[in-house]
């Protein structure tokens, strides 16, 4: 199980509290911000860019990417968090 799941899986058993986000008129969904921001991070680590606070290492690891690069990663993070909207959703 990656991080994300258990930290998934924690907060859906209650025993993480997960930080309250707020956007315009209300509040989201803790991890479909998470993962909105990490899939906007990977996106431009994948085009070569850098971050000072997060590395592409830490993203992989996190969420259990297989790959040598970001752009290699891309496809599967996409994927993640398409399954991710359809359990939220459904």
């Amino acid at each position: 199980m990656t991080p994300f799941q258990q930290a998934l899986q924690s907060a859906i058993n209650g025993t993480l509290k997960t930080p309250e986000v707020s956007m315009g008129e209300g509040s989201i969904d803790y991890f479909g911000y998470q993962l909105a921001v990490h899939k906007y991070n990977l996106s431009l680590m994948a085009k070569g860019m850098k971050f000072k606070n997060i590395t592409f290492t830490q993203i992989k690891k996190y969420y259990g990417l297989k790959g040598r690069t970001a752009a290699e990663c891309l496809p599967q993070f996409n994927q993640l968090m398409n399954d991710y909207k359809e359990q939220v959703l459904a």
